[in-house]
């Protein structure tokens, strides 16, 4: 049996700010998660060929076939199956796929996701598999984050009602404070009158229907006289008002415990407020519309009397043309920004639809793309995934019941690029970035491409319940893995790839040949578990040309290795620095088991959940302490700190706008947008153009302005206009200097627009 790492936490840890005196528990003075970012960059790769793949018509060098692999599972394994729900008495359980002879199995459409996120990054591709959402903040950890400057003086109080058209209003209404020291006198009870232990929403209003029953007073409304902050005169007043309860997140008899609710009064039906589309599906998004929770007030409570046609009372901000709607008087804030802009911000280039306009990525080509606008640029894959299917009917292993957290982008720390130092991974700026537009991030971006690094098996076991979570079975389950060591066999079967295609393809499945390298496949990534490593099967398989004069490819190692060196020249001319960027870093260092020991030996922990209990929130120290989720890559050695940058945000004009400079082997099409910044056109004279055949990428070197290229048909249509004697030149030797150009200055993009040979004299 191994060993159980030790880590430094001595060496590692340090009290959080603003803890409790006496408070003994220690926390690494980083964060830590089961998960990190592959960075988005500002360069996509969109290959020339795209507009020429086709399902019938032959590449000339062009190669057809099928792959015939292992995959092998390094650490125990879960690709779900039948499910049942937990229930008060046992906790769900989830079991592994498989076909109707018994046999576990894993399906095509598993192992397509797995090898198409690994290409969107390794092919510089766009980061389009994103649903586009507006996170909800409420951030109170100190008192200047931006959630606590847009809300303080600002929350307004009303009534949200359906009008008969189907569409909602709220109603604006005045407030005062109920306070439950006075509701205790008024109703003759002893304290508290709500119970910490139910806090809930509901749990307050039935409470309190039993009281008024029980005191023969109407539930549904109150008498009082208003006060400068609290009602007065409780049962007895001129004024009448509608009680309002929210959750009790706190004893109320406590030290800074909730004392306080609110009495609704004064509707101002003239002045009804109309509620947009986007702030209805916001208001329900934050508040777990889509979800069962029923601990939250909306699906939990509001949200069964909304629809019996009953008005609601809820908090609302008005900021410009954004109404925002919650059920609290510190209520969750729709973000600025949704998660869309964010990417934008980094390069629109990314939310780009796939097609004849703006061209499709690697992974488009691969495995097919679809296009919401144009149903007609959609794409047929070319590569399509069997089902793996289970060696030697493995046995499964019932794993401890434990809780599937789900991250959630709202938090800022870890999902949002912040500007941190990377030498203690705290916030450099006063304020961190967050889906709210501040003075220090007016253009936030997301943090990229959200990866689950490997670990060694010794540290892979499903998080532990805590004592408030061991009596609650219906948020738990019961993951059946199957064993590490676990042998799959399947086939990827594909059709007229280019050769660099192909390499693409067998880079992606066996990490450019790498087998330390672990592929993440199922449930339970956050655990460890799902960790797998695929090796070919060369007698299986087979490469044919398309050409049938040429001889059928021993797809053996020497051949696979020349045509993964396709892929990665083909990057390389691409993207420059392409092995060593930091979006194929990160990749990289992720899949490799090793790196875990090494980010545990910087972070002081291993890979993991926070920490979230009743008396240690590891979330909110964290943010108090202004910790940032360091870069993985640069955490464990990979890259250098020095070489550590974040992306910048890049303000847009037109959310729709293209930056010119930051797609890569693509020229912008006659309908694509512009960003909306000034436009210069300049002369230069006797500028050197190098011609990169592979990528089809004309380059040149302007005058005191650096680099600029032009790609595919652009860089052909340029090229033509040199007298045949010099374009003979550079495309024979790559080469050609003393041309004179112009070119389109806008920005930071320049724009090469014609090229001019000298002539004598």
């Amino acid at each position: 049996m191994s060993t159980p790492k030790q880590y430094n936490h001595g060496a590692q840890a340090s009290q959080s700010k603003g803890r409790r005196q006496g408070d003994s528990l220690k926390l690494s003075k980083y964060i830590t998660a089961p998960y990190n970012f592959v960075p988005l960059s500002k360069q996509i790769y969109i290959p020339e060929w795209g507009k020429e793949v086709s399902h019938d018509i032959p590449f000339e060098k062009g190669v057809s076939g099928e792959l015939h692999y292992r995959l092998i599972a390094a650490t125990p394994i879960l690709v779900g199956g039948h499910q049942t729900k937990p229930a008060n008495d046992r906790p769900g359980e989830v079991k592994p796929f498989q076909l109707s002879d018994n046999c576990y199995a894993i399906p095509g459409s598993s192992l397509k996701g797995m090898l198409r996120s690994v290409l969107e990054i390794a092919g510089f591709g766009r980061m389009s598999q994103v649903d586009e959402v507006r996170p909800g903040l409420r951030d109170i950890s100190s008192a200047d984050t931006v959630y606590v400057q847009r809300v303080f003086g600002k929350v307004k109080t009303g009534f949200l009602k359906r009008k008969h058209d189907g569409t909602h209003e709220i109603v604006p209404c005045s407030m005062n404070r109920l306070e439950h020291r006075d509701l205790e006198k008024a109703l003759d009870i002893p304290q508290p009158i709500f119970s910490h232990t139910k806090k809930t929403v509901k749990d307050k209003y039935e409470r309190w229907l039993k009281l008024c029953g029980e005191k023969k007073k109407d539930p549904n409304k109150i008498s009082f006289e208003p006060g400068d902050r609290d009602a007065t005169r409780l049962f007895a007043g001129s004024c009448q008002g509608v009680p309002v309860f929210t959750g009790q997140i706190s004893d109320s008899t406590g030290f800074k415990g909730k004392h306080r609710d609110f009495v609704f009064f004064e509707q101002k039906c003239d002045q009804a407020i109309a509620v947009s589309s986007q702030a209805w599906r916001d208001f329900l998004r934050i508040h777990g519309d889509e979800g069962d929770k029923q601990d939250m007030p909306w699906p939990g409570y509001w949200k069964a009397k909304y629809r019996a046609g009953n008005s609601i009372p809820i908090f609302y901000i008005q900021d410009k043309e954004l109404l925002r709607i919650g059920l609290a008087y510190m209520p969750k804030l729709a973000g600025d920004f949704s998660t869309h802009d964010m990417i934008r911000h980094a390069d629109p280039a990314n939310l780009q639809e796939p097609g004849a306009e703006f061209g499709y990525d690697l992974a488009d080509l691969l495995f097919g793309a679809i296009n919401g606008e144009n149903p007609s640029d959609a794409l047929r894959g070319r590569v399509s995934c069997d089902m793996a299917i289970a060696e030697n009917a493995p046995k499964t292993n019932p794993q401890p019941p434990t809780i599937l957290n789900s991250p959630k982008p709202s938090y800022f720390p870890n999902y949002i690029t912040q500007q941190s130092n990377p030498i203690n991974w705290c916030l450099k700026e006063k304020q961190y970035a967050t889906y709210i537009k501040n003075d220090q991030s007016k253009t936030p971006t997301l943090r990229g491409f959200k990866r689950y690094p490997a670990r060694a098996p010794d540290d892979v076991k499903v998080q532990q319940l805590t004592p408030d979570q061991e009596g609650n079975t219906k948020v738990q389950v019961r993951l059946h893995t199957l064993p590490a060591n676990t042998v799959f066999k399947g086939r990827l079967v594909f059709h007229n790839l280019k050769p660099v295609e192909l390499g693409a393809l067998l880079w992606v499945l066996t990490w450019g040949g790498n087998q330390a390298l672990r592929h993440g496949l199922g449930m339970g990534k956050s655990f460890g578990f799902g960790q797998v490593r695929a090796e070919l099967c060369a007698k299986d398989s087979r490469i044919m040309p398309n050409d049938p004069d040429e001889a059928e490819y021993s797809p053996d190692d020497e051949c696979q290795a020349k045509f993964m060196q396709q892929f990665r020249d083909e990057m390389c001319n691409a993207v420059p620095g392409w092995e060593n960027s930091a979006r194929i870093s990160n990749l990289m260092a992720m899949a490799n088991p090793a790196m875990a020991d090494k980010w545990a030996g910087k972070i002081g922990k291993p890979l993991g959940h926070m920490r979230l209990e009743k008396k240690f929130n590891e979330f909110q120290t964290a943010k108090q302490d202004k910790l940032v989720l360091a870069d993985y890559a640069t955490a464990v050695g990979v890259t250098d700190v020095k070489d550590f940058r974040p992306l910048q945000g890049r303000p847009l004009a037109d959310p729709t706008a293209m930056s010119e400079s930051s797609t890569v082997g693509m020229a912008t099409g006659p309908k694509a947008e512009r960003l909306a910044v000034e436009e210069t056109v300049e002369h230069w004279t006797n500028v050197g153009l190098t011609w990169i055949k592979g990528s089809r990428t004309l380059k040149a070197i302007i005058p005191n302005k650096g680099l600029t290229q032009a790609s595919q048909a652009k860089a052909h249509a340029l090229i033509d206009m040199l007298p045949p004697e010099q374009k003979a030149r550079l495309e024979k030797k790559g080469e050609l200097n003393g041309v004179n150009v112009s070119v389109t200055i806008k920005g930071n993009a320049i724009t090469l627009d014609k090229l001019i040979w000298p002539t004598p004299g």
